[in-house]
């Protein structure tokens, strides 16, 4: 039953809100402590979600927290006219855990997916008028504004937008048949876009012989080869960017979600050398990296520096796994379970979205995506009990499937 606190609030959402996330998941969340939320009534959730692989460093977490009450205290923002010394510290330290480059920073994931087919067009651009092609691939998402929702493989994102914007083919994953044929036919290439999970398509992994054969390729035709990090970077995997896994360096990454910790900030971080092809004037945003989101981004990758967080990461995703598999040799409804780090899909064999919303009865937060994929993404920091607790919880419904 819904409570009168709880009804006022979905009241007024309807009433003052743009409906275009459906109706919403019954609670309202005020406050966070670990691995933990807690809605509007004071009733404890167990956080399997993290906001889309946002809370990186879940809630409270004392260094994340003294680095904002420190900005909050002093600046928030200036303007890129100016010179930002935060943001210098954020980009300093994403050349140190991915490759030595050069980073622009915006304020989201599908800003940062712009940002890189802007530049892939302006390389391509300076090779051949008609150099502006990208490829990306099916059942891909990078992001919803019209050059994001144009790379993004999925004919559901682009319905009732008119045309998207031209220049995009669209390839089957993991198929380097059909990838050597488009490139072996086509000079006007300039880039390939690419997530190694894709995580709106149900916690799809990218074969390795196919992302390296890839990469080979577009190194030899000198095509660049962007990987979306937006929610596989900043530790999610159990690497701090997921392209370590696979033995390859990209010519360009973009990255949001974890990277503030829950402060909106994204980045595409490049080669140094194509910086040269958004000079003065190309590109910019006005709250790009401002003090406080370059604070958060700091505070999240200082964090991620330390050898201990990864292995954590390593060691829960694989626990977790470890349990599900488990799990589906008790029960039918299970029919695979895949993923990387605390990056987790569930796939059933029917939908998933009922048993998203018994677990939110049950107090604890998950997510159900392309239909059928349960989607578990905690905190990082999350710990062993909270884990184990959880995953009682799910066991319990998942299992009450069968009967």
């Amino acid at each position: 039953m819904t409570s009168k606190k709880l009804q006022s609030i979905i009241d007024g959402d309807k009433e003052y809100l743009f409906q275009n996330y459906g109706d919403r998941l019954p609670v309202c969340f005020v406050r966070g402590e670990g691995s933990y939320l807690y809605d509007q009534d004071g009733a404890q959730y167990i956080d399997f979600f993290s906001g889309i692989a946002v809370s990186s460093l879940g809630y409270g977490n004392n260094a994340f927290s003294k680095a904002l009450h420190r900005q909050v205290e002093t600046i928030l923002h200036s303007s890129n006219w100016y010179y930002n010394k935060e943001q210098v510290e954020a980009a300093r330290l994403l050349s140190e855990l991915s490759f030595p480059g050069k980073t622009l920073f915006v304020n989201s994931g599908t800003e940062a997916s712009e940002a890189a087919i802007k530049l892939a067009r302006r390389y391509g651009q300076s090779i051949s008028p008609d150099c502006y092609g990208i490829i990306s691939f099916e059942g891909s998402f990078h992001g919803r504004t019209f050059g994001a929702m144009s790379a993004t493989a999925q004919e559901k994102i682009h319905k009732g937008f008119g045309p998207i914007v031209p220049g995009f083919t669209y390839l089957p994953y993991n198929d380097i048949k059909s990838f050597k044929k488009e490139i072996g036919s086509r000079r006007n290439v300039c880039a390939v876009i690419t997530e190694l999970v894709q995580g709106e398509g149900g916690i799809k992994i990218i074969d390795g012989s196919f992302i390296r054969e890839v990469a080979t390729i577009c190194a030899k035709h000198k095509i660049l080869l962007i990987i979306d990090e937006v929610q596989t970077g900043i530790g999610r995997t159990g690497e701090v960017f997921a392209y370590r896994h696979f033995d390859i360096t990209p010519d360009i990454i973009t990255m949001a979600k974890g990277l503030g910790g829950g402060v909106p900030v994204g980045a595409m971080h490049a080669r140094s050398d194509l910086s040269k092809y958004l000079e003065k004037g190309t590109h910019g945003t006005t709250f790009g990296g401002n003090h406080l989101a370059s604070a958060a981004a700091v505070a999240v990758l200082k964090e991620l520096k330390k050898p201990a967080c990864m292995k954590k990461v390593k060691h829960s995703g694989a626990y977790i796994m470890d349990r599900m598999r488990a799990l589906q040799k008790k029960t039918d409804i299970i029919q695979d379970v895949r993923g990387m780090g605390l990056h987790i899909g569930i796939e059933l064999k029917k939908p998933g979205m009922d048993i998203v919303k018994r677990a939110l009865d049950e107090k604890l937060i998950i997510n159900c995506t392309a239909e059928k994929v349960i989607r578990i993404m905690p905190p990082l920091t999350i710990g062993m009990p909270v884990i184990k607790q959880g995953l009682s919880i799910l066991e319990k419904i998942l299992l009450q499937e069968v009967d």
